[in-house]
């Protein structure tokens, strides 16, 4: 090999090393934009998710304690939601909110709730028991189950309700207990009539030194009556006594514990509102106005009949109650200290 061919082979190495080098930073260049654009993808990407995310759940979430609020002003006698907090995570949120009644002028805890809400069906935050009772009741028999005291989370009595058309052959009452309990106390207690009343008569009815918290309104059928009715056992069946959690009626009290004026207005205006809305109460609604309303257009105040009602007071106070032919059944409720 002479000088001008070593000279070439040497020029060529130089190139092919050159050229190698350039490649590969080329390369590394290209990986190394690709990492940095992935990760700003997947940054904006997940920034963009968290931000559906979060607002979406909040959106629900506010929308969930708004359906319960209005829920509540047509359900769960005395009984209130109070401060409530959301936990959201991931495609799901949770509810947590507290309850609360009044005895007298006084409220009282009366437990803690929660709720969950997903913008992802069949995705459910919350599982296990949710009756509301501290425990499930137990008997000897299926009747004995069933007439046993239930008692709610933090251990207040669950009040009982009579339907007037009914009759029974057993009827709780509870005013006759009341010599048992302390001067020192107040309660709440749930009174079935014998007949229907209006909301005029009511307020006739009850003495002015006991607070009227809640009207319980007749919300059965002629046909869900005779059911009622038309049992051939001699003893009371599950379908016959009625629980705070399956009656609904007019709140005569707010939030803040001070009377309403027209408390029957608040009660039209849920069902009539919450018939048109979307939501889980929705058809609930719609049931309560057809059942209600006489000519299927609005619920007047004529339309609306009282069955019972919940009352507060001291043992002075609720003694009265005991001679009161309108009466059919007591059952207490929450019991608290005065002061």
């Amino acid at each position: 090999m002479n000088d001008d061919e070593k000279l070439k082979e040497l020029f060529e190495n130089k190139n092919s090393s050159k050229f190698e080098k350039v490649i590969k930073k080329a390369k590394l260049f290209s990986i190394t934009r690709g990492v940095i654009t992935s990760i700003l993808v997947f940054t904006i990407v997940s920034f963009m998710v968290l931000v559906f995310n979060g607002s979406t759940l909040n959106k629900l979430g506010n929308e969930r304690i708004g359906e319960l609020e209005n829920y509540y002003k047509i359900a769960h006698p005395n009984a209130y939601i109070g401060t409530n907090q959301m936990d959201d995570g991931l495609m799901t949120g949770e509810l947590d909110y507290v309850t609360y009644r009044f005895l007298g002028n006084k409220p009282i805890f009366d437990g803690n709730e929660k709720e969950s809400y997903s913008y992802v069906p069949l995705i459910n935050g919350v599982y296990g028991d949710n009756s509301g009772l501290l425990y499930e009741p137990v008997g000897e028999s299926e009747q004995g189950v069933y007439e046993a005291k239930r008692y709610n989370k933090v251990g207040k009595s669950v009040m009982e309700f009579y339907n007037p058309n009914v009759k029974y052959d057993r009827y709780i009452d509870d005013l006759s207990m009341l010599n048992q309990i302390g001067k020192d106390k107040i309660m709440e207690i749930s009174l079935s009539f014998d007949k229907f009343y209006s909301i005029e008569q009511v307020k006739n009815m009850i003495p002015e030194n006991i607070a009227l918290n809640w009207y319980w309104v007749d919300t059965y059928t002629s046909n869900e009556v005779d059911q009622l009715s038309s049992k051939t056992e001699k003893t009371i069946t599950k379908n016959t006594i009625f629980y705070e959690d399956s009656v609904y009626g007019i709140k005569a009290i707010d939030g803040q514990g001070k009377n309403i004026d027209s408390p029957e207005k608040d009660f039209i205006d849920t069902i009539s509102y919450g018939k048109t809305t979307k939501g889980n109460f929705k058809q609930l609604y719609e049931t309560l106005f057809n059942k209600l309303s006489k000519d299927g257009v609005t619920i007047r105040r004529d339309d609306i009949k009282i069955s019972g009602v919940v009352v507060t007071g001291d043992k002075d106070s609720l003694i009265p109650l005991k001679d009161k032919s309108f009466i059919k059944a007591s059952s207490l409720g929450a019991v608290g200290d005065k002061y």
